[in-house]
């Protein structure tokens, strides 16, 4: 299957610059990971959704599992942070917003006293780099009444619920998670472009890339959800990655502006999940090869199991979809046993 027929071009004049892989062993740790998944004893093989593999422009496997289909639409978590990164470097390249560099004031005020000098200097970069220092607890369990994610979302207005918070620390000076951040950096996706987000993002991303199904979970006020809440298929968060690997290109052109894809998929911080590196909503990670090299892998990640890894330098897309919530994830396993060893 082509997702991108006049892809090639792109390809060719990235080829000099590329690693091949073996197709022979690519196509048999695929065939292993497949029987595993269909037979394995373990449970949490039984919750993979779907595994789709795409290289050197095409797509070599796509398959679904467990009652789902390439038409079940699949809540993708906090992937859909990385396509709010996406949607900024947009409003960004059509002159919405100036940069990254501005102020998140001057599009809240209402929400920025003048003596609070600390959280008057936050901007938009602070947000996509989850270093704002607003202050925010939200890797401790659901249940826990101080789980920021949690009362968010059962707050009925998320954005509201983002922007009252107090800060905790200066500023780009520490990472922490926050799902608040994608849901003020959607607001003023909002507000600058005067059009709600889902219509945004259906203009100009989802559209261009014949993303045609989708669903947003949204808020009493009729916001979207930006940090988790988006729900599509498979093969479509597949084609937002051929869209970073293209460096913003689809079908020759232009979706997403090239400097914007190199800002968002560049670290800015190291962070404590397993010491990956943190750019604009996007993970970034440095992976050991069997025979003692690293690779850069991009990974646009949510809870459950939904993971997209970009290979750059082997022209290279793995894409899961599971619901391992409590049991282990089976990408990381993949990865790390099957793909890893094969890298040249």
């Amino acid at each position: 299957m082509k997702i991108l027929p006049v892809f090639i071009c792109i390809l060719l004049s990235l080829s000099a610059f590329s690693q091949k892989i073996d197709r022979i062993k690519l196509d048999s740790v695929i065939n292993v990971a497949d029987k595993l998944i269909e037979n394995g004893p373990q449970v949490f093989f039984n919750n993979v959704e779907s595994l789709i593999i795409w290289s050197q422009g095409d797509v070599i496997f796509e398959k679904y599992y467990n009652d789902y289909n390439k038409d079940s639409l699949h809540q993708i978590q906090s992937q859909t942070k990385s396509i709010i990164s996406l949607l900024m470097g947009i409003a960004i390249d059509n002159g919405f917003i100036e940069s990254e560099d501005e102020l998140v004031s001057n599009y809240f005020p209402e929400y920025f006293r003048k003596d609070d000098s600390v959280k008057l200097t936050v901007t938009i970069r602070d947000l996509l780099t989850m270093s704002s220092g607003i202050e925010w607890e939200e890797m401790i369990p659901f249940d826990d009444p101080r789980n920021d994610n949690i009362n968010m979302f059962n707050s009925s207005n998320y954005l509201q619920y983002a922007l009252s918070k107090p800060m905790a620390t200066k500023p780009y000076s520490e990472f922490k998670y926050n799902s608040g951040s994608p849901m003020i950096v959607g607001g003023i996706i909002e507000k600058s472009s005067k059009m709600p987000l889902d219509k945004f993002a259906e203009k100009y991303l989802f559209n261009p890339l014949a993303i045609n199904n989708h669903y947003w979970i949204k808020d009493s006020t009729g916001f979207c959800h930006c940090g988790g809440g988006l729900f599509l298929k498979p093969i479509d968060m597949m084609k937002i990655g051929v869209l970073v690997l293209s460096s913003g290109k689809w079908n020759d052109k232009q979706i997403v502006a090239d400097s914007w894809i190199k800002k968002a998929i560049q670290p800015y911080f190291t962070t404590s999940f397993d010491n990956a590196g943190y750019g604009y909503f996007w993970w970034v990670r440095q992976m050991m090869t069997t025979k003692g090299n690293t690779t850069e892998v991009i990974c646009a990640e949510g809870a459950g199991g939904q993971r997209l890894y970009i290979f750059p330098l082997y022209k290279l897309l793995v894409a899961f979809t599971e619901r391992n919530y409590t049991t282990p994830q089976v990408s990381p396993i993949f990865i790390r046993e099957s793909i890893l060893p094969i890298l040249e």
